[in-house]
């Protein structure tokens, strides 16, 4: 039987907690630097040049990135952003302007993420994860 690849969770592993690959440290650095999410083939797309040259690159370093909470994935625009407040307990919520895209991050006192768990929990469902998102406008667009 062939070697089979090794998967993400055997990679984050490997890596150590806290410690990031090559790949991992590029899309990290482009997210920190960009002014908006980006796409998974944007990244692809803006790291090329650094040796970059295969989605399944960009993924499984999304895949680290957003497990070690370093990245969220904004689902409603299909993206990516960089962590403004690494290592915090509260689920984020992504202020999102209709009109030019800009995204804020928000991290709100505790109160919100026990109103999320208390929803599921009325219901038998723990909330292990989640993520708000909310559409508006933002103060220049207004």
């Amino acid at each position: 039987m062939p070697d089979r690849p090794q998967t993400t969770q055997h990679a984050m592993t490997r890596a150590g907690p806290g410690r990031l690959g090559k790949n991992d440290r590029a899309v990290l650095d482009l997210l920190n630097d960009a002014d908006a999410p980006m796409r998974a083939y944007e990244i692809l797309d803006a790291l090329r040049p650094q040796g970059v040259r295969a989605p399944p690159q960009v993924y499984r370093a999304l895949n680290r990135l957003v497990a070690d909470g370093r990245v969220h994935r904004i689902d409603s625009l299909n993206a990516f952003i960089a962590c403004d407040h690494p290592g915090h307990p509260e689920i984020p919520i992504f202020l999102i302007c209709r009109t030019c895209g800009v995204v804020r991050e928000r991290h709100d006192p505790p109160l919100v993420a026990e109103m999320v768990r208390r929803c599921g929990s009325d219901t038998g469902f723990r909330v292990e994860e989640g993520v708000l998102e909310m559409r508006g406008l933002c103060q220049v667009c207004r």
